[in-house]
């Protein structure tokens, strides 16, 4: 058993790489309008068999309390979820099983993935086996949607980002903002691997992959990824600045590696202009025009079309729309019953057709409209202790958490978190979630080897 603990592990490292083709299948699936995609069914089969490798790894620790708190953990989660669901079987107007089901199932992606990603590194760091795979896979995977993007660019077969407007491109990819997501996450991670293989002007073309990472983030077309390019090269420019103060025996290297991120942030500010993304503010504020002088006339506009151009603009620019459908979401969990308050009211809370169901597509209030208060308190849990745990250790820490993998972790965990609040996708989208959860496991188990050892676990790194 031991050894299928170890070959998993491998297996875990390496099921990253392939994200981009599961996607991309995904993607090509779904422009055929194929119901039953290819990377659901590969998802969901993995986590099946995570579930058995975390019992077994639980089994092979021989930590019972440790066991007993995980375990429990999980049986709860499946009770709120099932009660959930029987709640709104009989509570619901419309409650459509596949869709309910299919959605559980994505939710529960993230904390089981979450846990086995935490033991996997875990199993690897004995050996310094991790060194060769993380944060390589993530590079390595983030090439791919690269090079699938500009593959796509140069022969038109794109998706369009915002098929409204005609603006933007998500390459094979079908679902903009989760792609989006996914290169926001993992933007600081392909800088600091990056920047840690560049240990001399000789390797340089390592950065080659940085710039057509960001060209490809740039034709997406989102502001999401504009925010994460800017602020995750802004944190690696801070911390080179502050190591440039710190370690005087590199000085003259590490002024290159601040030259070189002062270029590469510029080159961003130069792109924009040519970029979808600096057209969605002006056709935003047309279309808010147009719909203002459509209201006046005969025709009119809908209620939701109302509430949109009703709020502030810079709320509804930066929120795309989502206040809307928060406040239908929250005008039927008014309504909802004490049961449904407590555990959730499922996929898209109410609705009288499946066209009409919307999600909020802002990640936690969405769980909280799932799950419900007592549901969302379980749900979140694990995410909660973490971001805790890591701003303890930030703040505690904080004169060490300036080298390029601290930074870089920091800013891609707060992408994360951030993107989860403002544009969604992220933890209830295995497509998404599986490169957060890495990171954020990765980070844990650093965090927690530091806190133990009072050490800063620097042979844990990219390897050399």
């Amino acid at each position: 058993m031991q050894s299928f603990i170890k070959k998993y592990s491998i297996f875990l490292m390496l099921y990253i790489i392939f994200q981009p083709v599961l996607d991309a299948v995904t993607g090509l699936m779904m422009r055929a309008r194929i119901d039953v995609t290819f990377g659901v069914l590969i998802r969901m089969a993995v986590m099946a068999v995570t579930i058995f490798y975390i019992l077994i790894f639980l089994i092979l620790n021989r930590d019972n309390k440790h066991g007993f708190r995980v375990i429990g953990y999980f049986v709860l989660l499946a009770l709120v979820s099932v009660i959930s669901l029987i709640i709104n079987y009989k509570t619901k107007e419309l409650f459509v099983p596949s869709l309910e089901l299919t959605t559980l199932a994505k939710s529960l992606y993230y904390p089981i993935m979450l846990l086995a990603y935490f033991y996997a590194f875990e199993e690897l760091a004995e050996d310094r086996i991790i060194n060769r795979f993380f944060p390589k896979v993530i590079f390595i995977a983030i090439n791919i949607i690269s090079v699938i993007m500009i593959v796509a660019h140069f022969t038109k077969t794109s998706f369009s980002s915002y098929s409204y407007y005609k603006l933007g491109e998500s390459g094979w990819f079908f679902a903009a903002n989760e792609l989006s997501a996914i290169v926001s996450i993992t933007f600081p991670i392909m800088v600091w691997y990056a920047l840690k293989k560049i240990n001399n002007w000789n390797r340089l073309y390592y950065w080659i992959s940085i710039i057509v990472g960001i060209y490809a983030a740039l034709l997406i077309g989102t502001k999401g990824s504009l925010l994460a390019l800017l602020f995750g090269t802004c944190m690696a420019i801070l911390a080179a600045v502050i190591q440039f103060f710190q370690n005087s025996s590199r000085r003259k290297f590490t002024a290159g590696i601040v030259a070189l991120l002062v270029l590469t942030l510029g080159g961003i500010f130069a792109a924009y202009p040519a970029m979808a993304v600096s057209r969605t503010a002006e056709l935003h504020n047309n279309m808010i025009k147009y719909k203002k002088k459509q209201a006046k006339t005969k025709k009119g506009i809908t209620k939701d079309q109302k509430k949109y151009v009703e709020t502030n603009k810079t709320v509804s620019y930066l929120l795309s729309g989502r206040t809307v459908y928060f406040e239908n979401a929250s005008h039927n969990f008014a309504k909802a019953t004490p049961a449904q308050k407590a555990f959730g009211m499922g996929y898209a809370t109410s609705f009288k057709k499946v066209e009409k169901a919307k999600l909020v597509e802002m990640d936690y209030i969405d769980i909280f409209f799932q799950f419900g208060v007592i549901g969302t308190i379980i749900y979140l849990a694990p995410l909660a202790y973490c971001l805790i745990y890591l701003i303890g250790l930030f703040l505690m820490k904080f004169k060490y958490m300036w080298s390029f993998k601290w930074a870089m972790l920091v800013a891609s965990v707060a992408i994360g978190f951030g993107m989860a609040l403002m544009t969604g996708h992220v933890i209830e989208a295995p497509s998404v979630s599986i490169y957060f959860v890495t990171i954020l496991s990765y980070a844990m188990l650093n965090a927690r080897i530091f806190q133990r050892t009072k050490e800063d676990p620097f042979t844990i790194e990219v390897e050399e």
